[in-house]
Parts: structure tokens; sequence; C-alpha cells
């Protein structure tokens, strides 16, 4: 493996984490500062379908960079090619329809989650959505550059200008909240921000790799032997989507704007630990494709030292946000919202089993076996969703209503820790023994090291 690229990619998901801490930490203040509670919530609910669907083209992304890098590396670059160019049609056209379905929709969306009780104007939200439609198409042209960057190796310099990216629309939207108070114009600037960005993006990946740029095999074909992976890695971040997004709409329809601006910024504090959890599935996945030699035995001391460090981390880190978590939302939210131990624990349940699932995960999805896995917490998430709307609909507490989001992690966390124990040839109890050897404490100190000389 290259130190060089081990370096910048360490580099970079650090800074990604430290740009979605940003980005968490500062956004919501704003709206609190510059809007009521009710108009904030109002502004999650319109944003959450649009940031839903933009994660389509992730999928393809995941799916056609494992595929293109696997041709690539073998000399095979006419499939490399041919791979890129099939998930690129794919992504773009799908999310093409699907943000014209999101635009057309536009009122019943609204109707449906009530937003009339924001004081919004149809005409503007209906204006607003239709922007956002633009911002879910530049959104996929993002993702989907990330396989040309992958393949020349230099994958660290897509995830930096993604943050990059991100920063940029906390300005603007710091920026728009000084300028006017309109949902409409604000969804405007963001569009616009971003098909710029995604153009200097694409651009940029076009001079890193311009062989995936050139002419290759057929694109039908390779789309037709992408489908399994694609379906796999497009299920990701649409459970992502599902299980994020799901639950706000939930919280939106049934318990009120002004509840569900004090649930989301309690899960933004919650979800500080994914970022832990991100990076370790991010920088696993990614340097996987570029190990050889014996990779058993190196995954299976990853696996138990990244378990290890993800239960320590989350354990810490819940005690610490139970016992600080009233204060610091507080004054994250300017005094608007209230801080619920309750809805923290669930959340903070949630954030472990995704945690304890990174590692795993990202052994089985580096070689595109993560298909079954993947499946399972698909449809284990669509029935805790449905279970969690009926509760609801019920009359049921919030906390109760989200119990039904550990459900969920758990079918994450069982297949996939099933699947990479039987690829790794590990047995259950053997897999629980490692976790207590003192190995891990060696492996540890030496990742510290590691680190260290990184800097």
């Amino acid at each position: 493996m290259s130190g060089s690229r081990i370096r910048r990619g360490i580099g970079a998901n650090v800074l990604s984490i430290a740009t979605r801490i940003v980005v968490q930490f500062v956004t919501l203040p704003l709206f609190f500062a510059a809007w009521p509670a009710e108009r904030v919530g109002a502004w999650l609910l319109i944003f959450a379908l649009p940031a839903y669907v933009a994660i389509f083209g992730t999928g393809f992304a995941g799916a056609g960079g494992s595929e293109s890098l696997a041709a690539a590396r073998s000399g095979d670059t006419r499939t490399a090619s041919a791979r890129f160019r099939a998930a690129w049609w794919v992504a773009t056209g799908g999310t093409v329809l699907f943000a014209l379905v999101f635009f057309f929709a536009g009122e019943q969306f609204a109707s449906l989650l009530a937003l009339d009780a924001a004081s919004l104007a149809p005409a503007e939200i209906v204006q607003a959505l239709g922007w956002l439609s633009l911002y879910i198409l530049a959104s996929s042209q993002i993702a989907i550059a990330e396989i040309p960057y992958r393949v020349a190796e230099r994958y660290p310099d897509h995830i930096l200008y993604s943050s990059i990216a991100n920063l940029v629309e906390v300005g603007i939207i710091a920026a728009s909240l000084i300028l006017t108070d309109s949902l409409s114009a604000l969804a405007m600037f963001l569009a616009l921000a971003r098909c710029a960005m995604a153009a200097v993006i694409m651009l940029q990946a076009r001079r890193v790799c311009p062989a995936l740029f050139g002419s290759g095999g057929s694109a039908r074909r390779q789309i037709q032997a992408l489908l399994t992976p694609t379906l796999a890695f497009m299920a990701m971040p649409v459970i992502f989507g599902l299980n994020l997004q799901g639950y706000l709409l939930i919280v939106g329809a049934r318990y009120g704007a002004a509840t569900l601006a004090a649930f989301a910024a309690t899960r933004t504090l919650t979800r500080l630990l994914d970022l832990v959890t991100n990076f370790a599935y991010g920088l696993h996945y990614f340097e996987s494709g570029y190990l050889s030699g014996d990779t058993r035995t190196l995954q299976r001391r990853i696996l138990a030292t990244m378990t290890v460090l993800a239960l320590t981390i989350s354990i810490v880190f819940a005690v610490v946000l139970l016992l600080v978590g009233p204060w610091l939302q507080a004054l994250y939210t300017a005094g608007k919202t209230a801080f619920d131990p309750a809805v923290a624990g669930v959340l903070l349940a949630a954030a472990t089993l995704r945690a304890l699932s990174a590692a795993p995960l990202a052994i089985i999805a580096a070689g595109n076996r993560h298909a079954r896995a993947i499946a399972i917490y698909l449809t284990g998430s669509l029935i805790a969703v449905a279970c969690a709307a009926l509760l609801s609909a019920s009359g049921a507490s919030l906390p109760v209503t989200l119990a039904f989001l550990v459900v969920a992690e758990a079918c994450q966390l069982v297949p996939a820790l099933r699947a990479a124990l039987r690829e790794l040839d590990l047995a259950f109890f053997a897999f629980l023994a490692t976790l207590l050897s003192r190995d891990r404490l060696r492996d540890i100190a030496d990742l510290a090291k590691r680190l260290r000389r990184m800097r």
C-alpha cells in the first residue's frame, strides 16, 4: 500500500469529519438565529426529500468505482471506461427522473406535511422544490465523479473537493439568511452553487484520469454486469436516507415542526459519533481496493481492532453527551429547543450499532460481496420505519417510535458481521476471543504510532 496515499486519505477523511462538524454545528444555529423554530422545521422538511434523492448517485459511484478500479488494476482500461460510463448514464438518468417527479409532486408533498402551518405560501414552496430539483442533479454529478479519482488512486482529492463544496454551502446559507427570508431564494442560491462546484469537480476528474473519459466497450453490457453490486451499493445510501430522512418526516408529520426542530438538533449532536464511523468505514473501504498479498490475516486484525475501538469510543461518547447534552443543545439552538435524554438514548444506541457495523461492512463491500447483507438491512429498515409510522399515528411517544431505528441498525450489524466472519474464515466465538487478546492493545498502540508518523 502507498504510504503517501494513506496519509492523504487520512488527512482528507479527517478534514471531511471536521467539515461535517462545522456544517452540523453552524448551519442549524444560523437558521435558529434568523427564523422561528416552525420555519426552521419547515425548511428541514422541504430539504429532507431532495437530500434523500441526491444520495441516489452515490450508490452508482460505489459500484462503478469498485468495478472500474478492479478492471484498471488488471490493465483493462477499455472495460474500466465502459463501467464508468455505464454508472454515469444510469446515475444521471435516474436522478433526472427522480428530480422531475419530486418537482411535479411538490404541492402534494407540501400538503401532506402540512407546511402551511409554518405560514409558507404554496408558490414559495413549489419554487423552492424546483430549485432543489436542480440541486439533486448537481449532487449526483459530484458523487459519480468519485470513480475517476478512485481509479487514479487519488480518492482523497475527491473527498477534499466535496468537503470544500460543503463549506461553501455553509457560507451561502449564512449570506442568504442575511439577504432574505425566502425559502425559494435560499434553494436557488444553493442549487446554482452546487452546479458550479459539480462542473469544477468533474472537469478536474477528467484531467486526473482521462482514460476513463475515452472510448470503451459497450456501456449497455456493463450496466447488466454491474446490476447486482450496483443495487447493493445504491441501497446503502437509500437505507441511510430512509433511516435519516424517513424518521425526520415522521416526526415532522406527526409531532409538529417545533418537535421536529428539537429532534433534529438532538440528532445532530448524537450523529457526531457517525463521523467517526464514516471515517473508519471510508478509509477501510477505499484502501481495501489496493491491498495485496495475504489480506485475510490483515483483515482479521483490522476487524478486531476496529471493533474494540468502535465500542470504546461509542460508550465514552454516550456518557459524555448524556451529561452535557442539555447545556449543549440549549447553546446550539439559542435556547429554542430542549434536550430529551430518552430520545438521545435511543439515537445513541442506534449510532453505536452503526459504529460496530463499519468494519465488517467495509470488508465485504470492498469485494462487492455485500448484496445479501444490504438486502436484509433494507428489508429491516423498511419494516422498522413502517412500524414507527404506525406507532406515531397511534399516539405513541417519540422515544418509543424511534426505538425501531435501533431494530433497523441491528439488521445491518448482524448480517454484515456474519458475512465478514465467513469471508475471513473466522468463527464467532473465536472472533470474540480476539477482541480480548493482548494483540489488540499492541495493534491499537501500533496504529497510534503510525498516525503520529503521518503528521
